[in-house]
């Protein structure tokens, strides 16, 4: 096992025991936030403004961790499924688990994205978009194994009715 997965693997397990079961998105970003000393917000956000929001030549993101000086945000794109913003919520807490740095490069689109947020409260944004890169990697493989955990828990009707279950 290489270093960058036993950081992603020793991460995970130092979550692993604010996960609730069954699993409960709000209960989890709640004891996550009371752990980090700070809340997350989720933002949900108009697929439209989403390109551009990152350097450019990384793709369109579909979903970002913002670093705020006294708040953790994930914006994620409005009108996803529950499964999937539960996977953009898992990538983007391994960003922050995993203290992958960035800097504030594109503030300007973040600001068109967000023009209720000011630029000045944000340390760092990170996004969901192309795997191209560790970070990326790390954060992505942590989501995975986060969820792997609690996937019999996840009620995600679309997964549940591609499996035979209820629809």
């Amino acid at each position: 096992m290489d270093g960058s997965t036993q950081r992603v693997m020793a991460a995970r397990e130092m979550v692993m025991r604010l996960v609730p079961s069954p699993w409960n998105r709000t209960a989890f970003l709640d004891a996550l936030g009371q752990w980090r000393g700070r809340p997350i917000e989720l933002m949900p956000v108009d697929s439209t403004l989403l390109p551009g929001t990152l350097d450019s030549g990384r793709g369109t993101p579909c979903g970002l961790w913002l670093d705020c000086t006294d708040v953790d945000v994930i914006a994620f794109v409005a009108g996803t499924t529950d499964f999937h913003i539960d996977q953009i919520i898992a990538h983007e807490v391994g960003h922050m688990i995993l203290d992958h740095d960035a800097e504030v490069a594109g503030s300007a689109g973040v600001q068109r994205l967000l023009p209720n947020l000011d630029p000045a409260l944000i340390r760092r944004v990170l996004g969901r978009s192309e795997f191209l890169d560790e970070q990326e990697d790390e954060a992505e493989q942590f989501g995975d194994l986060l969820l792997s955990g609690v996937s019999r828990w996840r009620a995600s009707r679309p997964m549940r009715s591609f499996w035979g279950g209820d629809a």
